[in-house]
């Protein structure tokens, strides 16, 4: 996966690990076959450097100036010794293991940016074993426990293994991934000096809203964990029941830039979605322009006079079974940015409104728990380097 957080000045700290590494009894010791280990640090705004290994360090979960697991160790090693003696009176090895790490998940407990504290069953009850392991969930986990602010994290492998010596990487897809998530509070799909691009989930507020209860926001977190952002990073806003990517400017010229560029329509956006209905044309392109009904806000309305021009292009990708009901996968893209453009016109000029959409169709039910529209592409042009960037995220429905 990505970084999620800038290597510098946490790079640097990573060399001095090194170093010290190299003139040690353990250092020799992670140069044998197999033995090597992923090392991380964490530097925090306040200037607390804190420093994690992968899983087990020559043996032991607990090293003297290194941050502790997120597990009991105690704990922990009781249930490994219980099926270890299992597994040697019982040919059933993969049931036995599978068993334990089911019963080991529930000792793995991680501190969130919120003050939360959550199991790592709740984030997901089928991730792969050892996940919890890592340096980056140990380090902010610890960090957050402590009450204290992210500001760079760097992670290197060190010794003998599927690594590079002294090779820099990032927290790893399968088991990191989903784990930060929760940690953080951010999916991060890219991060680099000038920009971030996130996952935004369905109910989440892209920006704040009036109240009190409406300041939690993709634009709110992203100003949280990023501490030299700008006062409002957002470009272009999804509604709060639409999940998928959006760009976010950490500088005020990355901001100006690609502002410029959505309000050019040189942004190029996909979206996916799941309809009432079977449509039988393969594809078509809607105008209709929208305007606020003033009498029924936040609803849009289709006005020939007055309403602003809105076009969408969409292409059907498949005709499925939804509990028992016909419905349709369709492509949506926006050649224009109206306000629920892409649920009005799927409502209004297809007659199918998008799945879960309480304002133009059914509200979300126990079947149908959100609304099913997802921002599945964003393509656009860095406002830095000029490089075409283009991100892409897999179904979510």
């Amino acid at each position: 996966m990505t970084a999620i957080l800038p290597p510098e000045p946490a790079r640097t700290h990573c060399l001095a690990l090194m170093m010290e590494l190299d003139s040690t009894p353990l250092g020799d010791a992670l140069m044998q076959v197999g033995h090597g280990r992923m090392f991380g640090i964490l530097v925090c705004t306040d200037g607390t450097v804190l420093k994690a290994f992968s899983g087990e360090l020559e043996g032991s979960y607990i090293e003297k100036g290194f941050v502790p697991p997120v597990f009991d160790v105690r704990r922990f090693e009781s249930v490994m010794r219980k099926y270890d003696h299992l597994i040697k009176r019982d040919l059933n090895h993969r049931e036995l293991s599978r068993q334990c790490w089911a019963e080991l998940q529930e000792l793995y407990h991680f501190h969130c940016f919120d003050g939360s504290d959550i199991p790592l069953t709740s984030i997901n009850s089928s991730l792969p074993s050892g996940t919890g392991d890592c340096c980056a969930p140990k380090l902010l986990s610890y960090a957050y426990s402590l009450g204290k602010k992210p500001l760079s994290m760097c992670e290197f492998f060190y010794g003998s293994g599927s690594f590079e010596h002294k090779s820099f990487n990032t927290p790893c897809d399968s088991r990191c991934k989903p784990i930060l998530s929760a940690i953080i509070g951010l999916d991060i799909i890219y991060l680099d000096e000038d920009i971030v691009v996130v996952n935004k989930p369905s109910g989440m507020l892209a920006i704040e809203g009036r109240g009190e209860d409406k300041q939690d926001c993709i634009s709110s977190r992203v100003r949280s964990l990023y501490p030299s952002c700008i006062k409002q990073p957002c470009i272009h806003r999804l509604d709060q029941a639409t999940s998928g990517l959006m760009v976010l400017g950490l500088t005020q010229t990355a901001h100006d830039r690609l502002s410029r560029d959505f309000e050019q329509r040189k942004v190029h956006k996909e979206y996916e979605a799941l309809v009432e209905g079977l449509i039988l044309e393969q594809s078509g392109t809607i105008e209709l322009p929208l305007r606020l009904d003033v009498d029924n806000r936040p609803h849009q309305i289709v006005d020939f006079e007055n309403g602003k021009k809105a076009v969408t292009r969409w292409e059907r990708l498949s005709i499925e079974n939804l509990d028992g009901r016909k419905v349709t996968r369709l492509r949506l893209i926006p050649e224009t940015g109206r306000t629920h453009q892409l649920r009005v016109h799927c409502a209004g000029a297809l007659n199918a409104p998008i799945l879960g959409d309480a304002l133009y169709g059914k509200a979300p039910d126990e079947k149908t728990p959100r609304l099913m529209l997802q921002a599945r592409v964003l393509e656009f042009t860095h406002p830095t380097t000029g490089k075409i960037m283009r991100f892409e995220l897999e179904q979510e429905f």
